[in-house]
């Protein structure tokens, strides 16, 4: 029990400066996407993005609620790939 409860505030206590960094991240990259510079941090965005998906998994966070802090859509965050999420929206544009 203490082990779930431990896991649980790690994801609680980082989720507002997660979500931040992922919103900011995710327009940062889609920007520099379009407008043709190398974006070669992938690997930060998709540890944002992995961090979000553990919260969900272990419920320390619903759906609902990942989406609301993330700035991602349900589909995006079932993407499982920042790059699928970049991609995507780059598309949109």
């Amino acid at each position: 029990m203490t082990r779930y409860a431990a896991v649980f505030a790690f994801f609680l206590e980082g989720l507002g400066p997660a979500s931040d960094r992922l919103k900011n991240f995710v327009q940062k990259a889609a920007q520099a996407t379009l407008v043709g510079d190398v974006f070669d941090d992938a690997a930060t965005g998709q540890g944002l993005l992995n961090y979000f998906l553990r919260a969900m998994n272990c419920g320390a966070i619903s759906e609902a609620e990942a989406i609301a802090m993330s700035g991602l859509t349900l589909d995006e965050l079932r993407s499982r790939s920042f790059m699928k999420i970049l991609e995507g929206r780059r598309r949109a544009v």
